[in-house]
């Protein structure tokens, strides 16, 4: 969907009337002097987005120091907002983008700073107390950009030093993390102005918010952040795979070949969680139902290289619609790990066993009988324990996963639903 880059009259003026509101109102909670001082530094670089959705014109703020800054974060936001608005059907409430500047830290820089001084002992024991929330703020990041998962092989893992790439993700800023981002601001993110002020930093300092009006904040890395990313994750591979001067020329070429394709993921996953924070901003969504939602719109976001039909917004909005409808299916029935049977009679399972398929025409999965266990297995992969868990039910060892036999009225088996938390498939007896 396209937006228009302009106005008519009328909206023009609903949105220049919404943005000197909106200021007044971010500077008529700000009575401190030092809230004051904070609003000449960091507020007049705030502008109102034009953003419009269905002739409502959007109350999104953009932060940014460049003409050609506040281009890209106006681009990078206006889609997701208005795919979230469809998403919500209504407002995405007030909010607020910072871009942030090649030459400044990113903020989890900052937050590792302050939880180091709390562990120091170097903070206001008042102040201190807010590194539990800091931790919690920081764990939930890792998890939603999947940073804390475990290499099934950690020698196939790249040597990568995560501070570089950490400088191209995306960061809600909410709690004590958007006012230590403040603070940061206003000691123009250099270390030693930093640990100064942290140390003496009272609780009422740190309460003050001038960000409290907006319903969420979203920092944006710099625009070339992805590269300097690319040039950490380059050299690592080549590193772990030891190539040769052949081979490090073919994969220069392909990443240059690829290279908008590998930037359009990168985006992409930036624009996921800008919608996420949006989501987790302005629905009582649970966390899954919102990381399905999320999920779903970004892989409609990753290169593909085939032709899809339609716009990209309408495919999102599709894609969301239909993870709603899976979202409420799930919420019907979710995933509940069964007991395991303490008896039973190891022939009502032998019926089951044999070869099973997965759009394939050859087994790819097999179901055996071992000993007073069974193993369910897939392909190359090792066998899995599973245990007598009903009629036709069994369940995994560590109870994340269960099959369920399928009968036809007949009582011929044909097939088998493999289930997980929030997932299940069919998969069919080899006939």
């Amino acid at each position: 969907m396209n937006f228009p880059s302009s106005f008519p009259p009328a909206k023009t003026v609903l949105v220049v009337i919404f943005s000197v509101l909106l200021g007044a109102s971010l500077r008529a909670d700000d009575t401190t002097a030092s809230a004051t001082a904070a609003n000449d530094e960091f507020m007049p670089d705030v502008q109102l987005a034009p953003f419009v959705v269905n002739g409502e014109p959007l109350a999104i703020s953009i932060h940014a120091r460049t003409k050609r800054d506040r281009r890209y974060a106006e681009d990078f936001a206006e889609e997701v907002i208005a795919v979230a608005h469809e998403t919500l059907n209504g407002s995405t409430g007030r909010g607020l983008v910072i871009i942030g500047r090649q030459d400044e830290p990113h903020p989890i820089f900052v937050f590792r700073q302050f939880l180091a001084m709390a562990e120091a002992n170097e903070l206001d024991p008042a102040v201190a107390k807010s590194a539990t929330e800091l931790t919690r703020i920081m764990q939930d990041w890792r998890k939603k950009m999947n940073m804390d998962d475990e290499e099934k092989n950690e020698e196939d893992a790249l040597e990568l030093n995560m501070d570089n790439v950490i400088t191209a993700l995306p960061l809600p800023l909410e709690g004590v993390a958007s006012k230590l981002y403040q603070i940061a601001w206003k000691e123009n993110f250099e270390v030693d102005r930093i640990d100064q002020k942290l140390r003496v930093l009272t609780a009422a300092d740190l309460a003050d918010d001038q960000f409290s009006n907006f319903h969420w904040v979203y920092y944006l890395p710099p625009r070339n952040a992805f590269n300097q990313a690319l040039k950490e994750i380059l050299p690592a591979a080549m590193k772990k795979e030891k190539m040769g001067i052949f081979k490090r020329a073919a994969l220069r070429s392909a990443i240059f070949v690829f290279k908008p394709a590998i930037k359009k993921a990168v985006e992409g996953m930036r624009k996921g969680m800008l919608f996420m924070t949006v989501m987790h901003a302005r629905t009582d969504y649970s966390d899954e139902d919102i990381m399905a939602l999320t999920g779903a719109y970004v892989e409609v976001l990753m290169p593909d290289f085939k032709f899809n039909g339609g716009t990209e917004h309408q495919r999102a909005v599709e894609a969301i619609e239909a993870q709603k409808i899976k979202n409420e299916e799930y919420a019907r029935n979710p995933f509940i790990t069964p007991d395991r049977l303490t008896t039973f009679d190891a022939a009502t399972y032998s019926a089951f066993e044999g070869e099973y398929v997965l759009d394939s025409k050859k087994a790819t999965h097999w179901f055996k009988r071992d000993g007073d266990t069974y193993t369910w297995t897939y392909q190359e992969d090792e066998p899995r324990t599973f245990h007598p868990a009903g009629e036709r039910l069994l369940v995994k060892d560590d109870g994340k996963m269960t099959i369920e036999f399928q009968v036809d009225e007949t009582g011929t088996v044909t097939g088998v639903e493999e289930r997980w938390h929030r997932r299940r498939q069919m998969v069919a007896k080899l006939k």
